[in-house]
């Protein structure tokens, strides 16, 4: 069976987590590659070693959820998704939460008063 990778750790550009090898070897993705082949050596390295190319990035989060670049599509395949932490997914956090403490607040609240949301 295949394998994935989530690489959260590395934060500066001579920061790993993953070596050259298992980066070699997998189908690359990044929450936003312009940050991940930048701010990470997990790819800043391997792209400038010549272990990945630009063509070998596979895509970005976006992209994945709007499907415009296929994700896993063999059980043998090796993944990498490689996050930089951006604020768009705090944000989109955060709204999950609110959104779910909400309808606690509408329920467990019912005739107390009206809400403040």
């Amino acid at each position: 069976p295949g394998q994935h990778l989530d690489l959260v750790g590395s934060f500066q550009p001579h920061m790993r987590e993953a070596d050259d090898e298992a980066v070699r070897r997998a189908q690359v993705y990044a929450d936003s590659l312009e940050a991940a082949t930048k701010e990470s050596g997990d790819l800043a390295i391997p792209l400038q070693t010549g272990i990945l190319t630009p063509q070998d990035l596979r895509g970005d989060l976006f992209a994945l959820c709007r499907r415009k670049v296929p994700g896993r599509t063999q059980d043998e395949a090796i993944t990498l998704f490689k996050s930089v932490g951006l604020a768009l997914e705090d944000y989109a956090a955060v709204g999950i939460v609110l959104d779910r403490w909400q309808e606690y607040c509408r329920e467990a609240c019912k005739g107390i008063g009206e809400l403040l949301f």
